[in-house]
């Protein structure tokens, strides 16, 4: 049960303040003037002060608002005394303008605690707009939220996928309804919210960037090629045609009242447009104090808890865990403070959650050995996840993609992940073999009695017994056909599916376009295959991972917080160069480095063991071997580059190379080199797995062929270019230019 008093603060002029508070009936309210000089020396060091980086003592702010605030008739003390050893929850709803509004009331203190840390009562000081909004009732299901992560190119990478982990982790045993929009762009985020009924989203999470651009507070969000766009909140507005009860803004700055209050904040115009509650951080904040506020607050609404109390435990939890950041997160409501938004998990009749995931089980090898990672530990591929949805979406020209690229590089856990974002379509997976009788006797499972037996009618071909399936299933499938090289015979060098596989999709082709369903087909394979369908699958070719999310990858897998010894630093420095951005590889090495008692020479005979094993695995020796000496040669002329390079790279390295165009275009067809498209520019990379069987291909001049790659891609990425040069580039012309004696 939540009680809320609410406080009205007005400055009357440059000396006074007019002071006006009441609970529930806003006609039975008490009236006084503040002293405005009493504050005058927080108000103007508020920026310089509270608002710096690392704040003093806060507390001691927070006690002159309190002692300001409950000066003369002890309002507040008594507010508080009375609320004491009841369950209420005391909302302390402050609406203050200008430079009173930039207040830090959050970090209200009377001398022994903050406000929100106190459990009895619980306090919840919220900003509050007196608008006319009813609240609704808490609806018998559990909460659904929208989540939604901007990361545009050329804009510096959050961990949105810990964020997105932590709230499903915090709500496993309260299970939530959370979907995800992938593209971070507006309109699609408009085009989904048009597919769902009203007040199906009780929650709306963005994270991402913010910031205050000129006058105006914005939001970094994507254009449809990830470009970032500074979104207003008239922009965010627009786009949110349904508006959730809840709005959590997972940004720096989006609850900042910019320029001493003078101009609103991003959280606060959104009210202004109609939100009932948004919640929003008022300076910039550290992305792991975000992602654990999310959390916290989602599991305690997840629960049934009304809003006040969540946020009360989201304020405790911060300040147990020692986030520095916690006075920084503010709520803004309109008119009557949400009670809770959905009941609790026993209450009778209550609808089921969703399950979180399609089960990443499913995804398994024959044997069982190799786990598809998941939902929750997921990272990265976000342009992979983007371009690939667009194909599988109801409106595309295309009938599903074809993911595929060197073993171990994530595409059975890019499907998976595909599963979980296209979540209102029926996944079916095949692994490995397929031909008529596995398909047709996988699909039956998840068919009714009438349409099992259409497909089981030996008297019609596949393709029309698939079709009248595809017109009367009553939800759409998303086909997986997992690890498909297993249905390829290479001839000539190169992948051409069996006869039996090649009926199963030209049967499945055929069925998805003629019945004109949204059904979709995603197959994984290690090599690209071309056969007449060809044109209707997208085909991404993954690539290592890069950077930053290698970074991720590794900080999910180094679980003991113990302080690594100098050589265990060497050594995980060793396993990343090694894994070269391959996530199944880095978590082999990374196993290896976690057993207990193995000496120093012990794990580097073990990791190299591993490595040896992971080549075999991916085939790479024996599919090298069946490549023309030109090819090999290409690749090991190519891989002098450790970053991916333009085309005219390549070619200046490869010019004794014959036909390079066609040897490129069977080496990305194989896995063997990575081609990948960045800001409209085809860029190509020899992963630095192959290195060791590559090395009997590489000319006797290696010292000359640093010298002119150097040269090359400087002339490329610094003479040449109009584009900024990235420090990584920098380093690469750096490091070929001292490998090839180029002093100047």
């Amino acid at each position: 049960m939540q009680r809320t008093l609410h406080i009205r603060l007005e400055e009357i002029d440059k000396n006074k303040a007019q002071l006006r508070y009441y609970f529930e009936n806003p006609n039975d309210y008490r009236q006084r003037d503040l002293d405005l000089s009493d504050i005058a020396a927080l108000i103007d060091n508020a920026e310089s002060g509270y608002y710096k980086e690392r704040p003093d003592d806060f507390s001691r702010t927070g006690q002159k608002l309190y002692h300001w605030l409950d000066s003369a008739d002890r309002f507040l003390d008594q507010a508080i005394r009375k609320a004491h050893g009841t369950t209420e929850i005391l909302v302390l709803a402050i609406e203050a303008e200008g430079k009173l509004s930039h207040l830090p009331w959050e970090t209200l203190h009377d001398g022994i605690s903050f406000f929100v840390q106190r459990k009895n009562p619980m306090i919840a000081p919220v900003r509050w707009f007196s608008q006319n909004v009813s609240d609704d009732e808490p609806v018998n299901r559990p909460l659904q939220a929208l989540f939604m992560a901007t990361s545009p190119q050329d804009v510096s990478l959050l961990d949105f996928e810990k964020e997105e982990a932590l709230i499903l982790e915090a709500t496993q045993k309260q299970p939530m309804t959370l979907i995800v929009e992938e593209s971070g762009e507006l309109g699609e985020l408009q085009n989904l919210l048009n597919s769902y009924p009203e007040n199906y989203f009780d929650v709306f999470h963005l994270t991402g960037h913010a910031t205050i651009a000129g006058s105006i507070a914005v939001f970094l969000t994507e254009s449809d090629t990830g470009k970032p766009i500074y979104a207003s909140a008239e922009m965010l507005s627009d786009s949110l045609i349904r508006m959730p009860r809840l709005i959590f803004l997972s940004g720096c700055r989006t609850a900042e009242s910019a320029k001493q209050g003078a101009m609103l904040s991003l959280a606060q115009e959104l009210i202004q447009s109609g939100a009932k509650a948004v919640l929003g951080w008022g300076r910039p904040v550290w992305d792991t104090d975000a992602s654990m506020a999310a959390a916290e607050l989602y599991g305690a609404l997840s629960c049934g808890h009304e809003l006040s109390k969540a946020l009360a435990m989201t304020y405790q939890r911060l300040i147990e865990n020692n986030a520095k950041d916690w006075h920084l997160l503010r709520l803004n409501i309109a008119g009557k403070m949400p009670g809770a938004l959905v009941t609790p998990l026993k209450t009778p009749k209550r609808e089921k959650a969703k399950p979180p995931s399609f089960a990443s089980t499913r995804f398994l090898d024959t044997q069982g050995k190799v786990k598809v990672v998941s939902r929750e530990n997921f990272i990265g591929r976000r342009r992979f996840l983007q371009r690939c949805i667009k194909s599988l979406r109801y409106d595309s020209d295309k009938i599903g993609v074809l993911l595929f690229g060197m073993g171990g590089i994530g595409k059975s856990s890019l499907a998976a992940r595909l599963c979980d974002r296209l979540n209102d379509r029926q996944p079916v997976v095949w692994f490995g073999k397929i031909d008529e009788f596995a398909l047709v006797n996988r699909l039956c499972e998840d068919l009714n009695k009438p349409l099992r037996d259409v497909l089981m009618n030996p008297d019609e071909e596949l393709k029309f017994r698939l079709r009248t399936v595809f017109e009367q299933h009553d939800k759409p499938l998303l086909l997986i056909l997992d690890d498909f090289e297993a249905n390829l015979e290479m001839r000539n060098g190169l992948p051409v599916p069996s006869v039996e596989a090649k009926a199963v999709i030209e049967a499945l082709s055929f069925a998805i376009l003629k019945s004109e369903a949204a059904h979709r087909l995603i197959i994984t394979s290690r090599y690209q295959f071309d056969i007449r369908e060809s044109a209707y699958l997208l085909h991404e070719q993954l690539t290592a991972l890069d950077k930053s999310d290698v970074s991720k990858k590794v900080s999910r897998l180094e679980k003991s917080k113990v302080k690594d010894s100098d050589e265990i630093k060497k050594l995980k420095q060793q396993a990343i160069q090694v894994a070269d951005g391959n996530p199944r590889l880095l978590e082999w090495l990374f196993a290896i480095l976690s057993e207990n008692g193995l000496d120093y020479e012990k794990i580097l005979s073990k990791m190299a063991e591993k490595e040896t094993e992971f080549r075999e695995n991916i085939l790479a020796e024996e599919l090298l071997k069946q490549q023309e000496p030109e090819l090999r040669k290409m690749l090991a002329l190519a891989s002098v580059y450790e970053l991916p390079v333009p085309k005219e790279a390549v070619e200046a390295v490869c010019k004794e190379i014959a036909d390079l165009e066609k040897h490129l275009e069977r080496a990305a067809a194989l896995g063997l080199i990575e081609e990948t498209t960045l800001k409209e520019e085809t860029l190509f990379r020899v992963s630095r797995i192959l290195l060791p069987v590559l090395k009997g291909d590489l000319p006797e001049d290696v010292e000359g062929l640093n010298g002119m790659a150097a040269q090359t891609i400087y002339k490329l990425w610094w003479k040449g270019s109009e584009k900024k040069t990235t420090e990584e580039q920098w380093l690469e012309i750096h490091r070929l230019a001292l490998a090839g004696r180029e002093q100047e």
